[in-house]
C-alpha cells in the first residue's frame, strides 16, 4: 500500500486527486489544505509520498518543504513538488537543493503523476554505502573516466562527476534528471540545466568517438549490440553501480 498525503490550496484539485486515487486499490490518499493538518497526519508510520504545492497561499510551499525534510529524510518520505507552468529554472534547482525528489509542472496529468509516484516508491535504485565521501566517489570516478578515455578538460567531465555524486546521495534523482539532477548540478556551476545536459552529452559523444572502445564496451555491453551510446542517466546509473561494487570489494 502506497500512502500519499497532499497539501494544496485548490479544493477542486484535491477532490480530483481523491476521486482518482479512490479507484486504485494499492494507494491510500489524504488531501488537506492546511499545513497543521498535514503535519498532524504525518505520524507513525510516515507517508510514502507527500505532494506539495510549491505556490501555497498564504503558506509558503518551500518553508513546508524544509520543515518536512527537517523531520524525514528522502529515504523515509518522497516529496513531489507541484510547480506552476512558468516556474523558473532557479526555483526548481533551489527546491531540489532543499530536498524535493521530483517536480511536476502544471497542467498535471493524473495518470502521469501516478506513474511518477510509483517510480519513486518502487524503483530499486541503490545508494553508495554510508561513509563513502565525496572525495572517494570522485577518486573512483577519475579512475574509471581515465580508463574510458573521457576528456578531462571538457565541462561535461565535471558535470558527470558531480551528477554521480548527487545520485549516490539522492538515488531517486535518477528518475528525475531533468527536474532535479540537471538543475542541481547547474546551480553548483552557475549554468542552466539544459547546458548541463548538453555538456554531458557532448563529453560522452566524444568519448565514444575517440575513447577506449574496448573498455567502454566492457562497461556497456548492450551499447555494442545497439551500436549507440548510453544516455546521460544510463551512464550515471552504471557509474554508481561500479562505485558500489568497488566499495564492496574494498570492504
Amino acid at each position: 500500500m502506497i500512502r500519499i498525503l497532499q497539501l494544496a490550496g485548490d479544493p477542486l484539485f484535491l477532490q480530483a486527486m481523491n476521486e482518482y486515487c479512490s479507484r486504485l486499490q494499492d494507494i491510500h490518499y489524504q488531501g488537506v489544505s492546511d499545513e497543521a493538518d498535514l503535519f498532524q497526519l504525518m505520524g507513525a508510520p510516515p507517508p510514502d509520498v507527500v505532494l506539495l504545492d510549491a505556490d501555497l497561499q498564504p503558506q509558503n510551499g518551500l518553508e513546508v518543504l524544509e520543515k518536512i525534510r527537517a523531520r524525514f529524510s528522502s529515504e523515509e518520505v518522497k516529496i513531489i513538488l507541484l510547480a506552476s507552468k512558468d516556474a523558473s529554472e532557479w526555483k526548481l534547482s533551489h527546491t531540489a537543493s532543499l530536498g524535493a525528489d521530483y517536480f511536476v509542472q502544471r497542467p498535471i496529468d493524473l495518470i502521469v503523476l501516478e506513474k511518477r509516484i510509483r517510480q519513486l516508491v518502487e524503483s530499486p535504485v541503490r545508494a553508495v554505502p554510508q561513509g563513502l565521501s565525496r572525495r572517494q566517489v570522485q577518486e573512483n570516478c577519475t579512475a574509471f573516466f581515465e580508463q574510458m578515455g573521457i576528456p578531462p578538460h571538457y565541462k561535461g567531465y565535471r558535470y558527470l562527476m558531480e551528477g554521480i555524486w548527487l545520485v549516490s546521495v539522492h538515488p531517486s534523482w535518477l528518475n528525475s534528471v531533468t527536474q532535479n539532477l540537471y538543475p542541481a548540478i547547474g546551480q553548483r556551476f552557475d549554468v542552466s540545466g539544459s547546458q548541463v545536459e548538453r555538456s554531458m552529452r557532448y563529453a560522452l559523444d566524444v568519448t565514444w568517438e575517440k575513447g577506449n572502445l574496448e573498455q567502454l564496451y566492457s562497461f556497456f555491453p548492450y551499447v555494442r549490440e545497439n551500436k549507440g551510446k548510453p544516455t546521460n542517466s544510463a551512464f550515471i546509473a552504471k557509474m554508481v553501480d561500479l562505485i558500489i561494487m568497488e566499495a564492496g570489494e574494498r570492504g
